[in-house]
């Protein structure tokens, strides 16, 4: 009976050991499986600060790749340029660039000049103007002062050209007294110097002053001959004097005489001499009533 009980005692025994033996692995399983899931948890939440990082540092990797890519790719443009590029064709853009730069620079140039032709042009035209109307006023003048003069002359002349009868001044003549005179001796060419002071009533010395003051006048242009006569000569005549003693250079005065006699005419035109003609006409026709009451008496 006793060793009955000692082997139920000691099977209580192993079979409490092994109950304790296996609660021990139950929560040793239990456990390890609780810290197996609170590690899996922290691995989940760490996940995404882990991939979050890796993506940062994969794009900056990825920046950083593209970046050296760049410079690579164009330091290798520039060494492939560098290769490309031939010497002699360089050289020949560059004789290009500085013959288009000189071009312009010339073209520039010309501009300048052109604009300063343009400026000293514009200059000289208003000193050219200026000129003109300085002379035209300085003409102006000149011929205003020599019609007053001409005029002061006249007046002093026609002042002086009196009627002398019986030796006495009898007051001066008429306004058309210095026409008159004029135009007797031109239209009778050659004039004698008694019959000229004698038409106008005056002493020949007196003829012979208002000639040479008409001379001085501009109104007539002759030569005193040592005849006692005076001879009017043309402008015309006097112009194909002096071009026929330019051709002929030096002659003497027999040649210079006959020169002038063929060149300069002596003797009235057709239409003086019928001028001179009428003019006598007149002068028998007034001359007859006179003559008429002379033979009545």
């Amino acid at each position: 009976m006793a060793e009955s009980g000692d082997v139920t005692l000691a099977a209580l025994s192993v079979a409490f050991l092994f109950g304790i033996l296996g609660l021990f692995v139950f929560f040793g399983i239990k456990a390890r499986a609780i810290s197996e899931e609170e590690e899996e948890q922290a691995k989940q939440a760490a996940q995404p600060r882990r991939r979050n990082a890796l993506d940062r540092m994969q794009r900056g990797a990825a920046r950083a790749g593209d970046e050296g890519e760049g410079g690579a790719e164009e330091a290798a443009q520039g060494a492939q340029a560098a290769k490309r590029t031939n010497p002699a064709k360089e050289a020949k853009k560059q004789e290009k660039r500085a013959q288009k730069q000189a071009e312009q620079e010339a073209q520039q140039q010309k501009l300048e000049k052109a604009s300063e032709k343009a400026v000293k042009y514009s200059e000289r035209q208003r000193e050219r103007e200026a000129e003109r109307l300085r002379r035209e006023e300085e003409d102006e003048k000149a011929r205003e002062e020599k019609q007053k003069q001409e005029k002061e002359e006249m007046d002093k002349w026609k002042e002086t050209f009196s009627v002398e009868k019986e030796g006495e001044d009898d007051g001066t003549l008429g306004e058309g007294v210095v026409e008159q005179f004029v135009d007797y001796v031109k239209l009778r060419k050659v004039v004698n110097l008694e019959d000229l002071a004698a038409e106008f009533r005056m002493r020949t010395v007196h003829a012979i002053k208002r000639l040479e003051e008409l001379e001085k006048m501009g109104r007539l242009s002759g030569i005193f001959d040592d005849r006692g006569k005076y001879i009017y000569i043309t402008l015309e005549e006097m112009a194909s004097v002096a071009s026929w003693l330019k051709k002929k250079g030096r002659i003497n005065r027999a040649d210079l005489v006959a020169g002038c006699n063929k060149l300069i005419r002596l003797n009235p035109t057709e239409e003086d001499q019928a001028k001179l003609d009428a003019e006598v006409l007149r002068v028998d026709e007034s001359l007859e009533p006179g003559e008429g009451e002379d033979a009545a008496v």
